[in-house]
């Protein structure tokens, strides 16, 4: 019976939807931007069934026109996971537990990976094992790029422009007082992450909470550390950058496996 079922879904796709992904598919593999002949031939599609895709992809702000308003591309801060990219993600994943789990037990904290998700980032996985906090996000919550450590981390792989663009459409909440509440701020903010290498955010999402993270392998994907700002001092800021970059590059190198 479950497997005449799966025949039937199999043989009646939902074509809207299945042509929408190739679209997103498509711009995916353009990312300098594509024109709409061009694009239509890809995805093998009418001319015109296209541009009602691509209109109502626009309206969401999923998808762009290039500068000169003949190309399409994907939005600056839009993140897709196709077939082979989710399969990256699995190992991603299968890699990083362990070494997360181990990060927040030696720290006492919680260890997260995020990545860039639209107009913000989406925590990918949290390891709570140090110090449970009913504040500890969920996996495949998300949270904006100014707020935490991780987000900045993600937003030091981004140009300048992209980072503006994606503030223009999420504006900047300020949970506290000491969160960046302007733009030219974060800039600043990510000019020295850029140099150093590393996040940080204190008491930026939380008063009490200070955080760490390092990008990994050049791509909007982040790795940190938080805690309490008494337990996460700031003299324990340089064995964390460390242990957050040694399981960074571990995690590259299963990215590009």
């Amino acid at each position: 019976m479950n497997s005449l079922k799966t025949r039937s879904l199999a043989a009646y796709p939902l074509r809207a939807v299945d042509r929408v992904c190739d679209v997103i598919d498509a711009l995916a593999r353009n990312p300098t931007g594509v024109t709409l002949s061009v694009l239509a031939a890809q995805v093998q599609l009418p001319k015109s069934s296209t541009f009602r895709y691509l209109a109502a992809l626009q309206m969401r702000r999923y998808v762009t026109r290039s500068d000169d308003d003949i190309r399409y591309r994907l939005a600056p801060g839009s993140v897709w996971f196709g077939r082979s990219d989710a399969h990256r993600m699995d190992r991603l994943l299968l890699a990083a537990k362990p070494l997360m789990h181990r990060i927040a037990s030696v720290d006492s904290g919680i260890c997260l990976l995020a990545g860039l998700d639209g107009a913000g980032i989406r925590f990918l996985w949290v390891d709570d094992s140090g110090t449970p906090d009913r504040r500890t996000p969920k996996v495949g919550e998300h949270e904006q790029l100014h707020t935490t450590a991780v987000g900045k981390a993600i937003a030091g792989q981004l140009s300048d422009d992209a980072v503006l663009a994606i503030l223009e459409s999420s504006g900047m909440q300020t949970p506290t007082p000491q969160t960046l509440s302007a733009p030219t701020a974060l800039l600043r903010e990510l000019y020295r992450v850029r140099g150093e290498g590393f996040a940080l955010s204190a008491h930026e999402r939380y008063l009490d909470v200070r955080a760490v993270a390092v990008p990994i392998g050049g791509e909007t994907l982040a790795l940190g550390i938080a805690g309490l700002a008494d337990s996460l001092t700031t003299e324990r800021i340089s064995s964390a950058v460390r242990q957050l970059r040694r399981a960074a590059v571990l995690l590259a190198r299963e990215l590009r496996g």
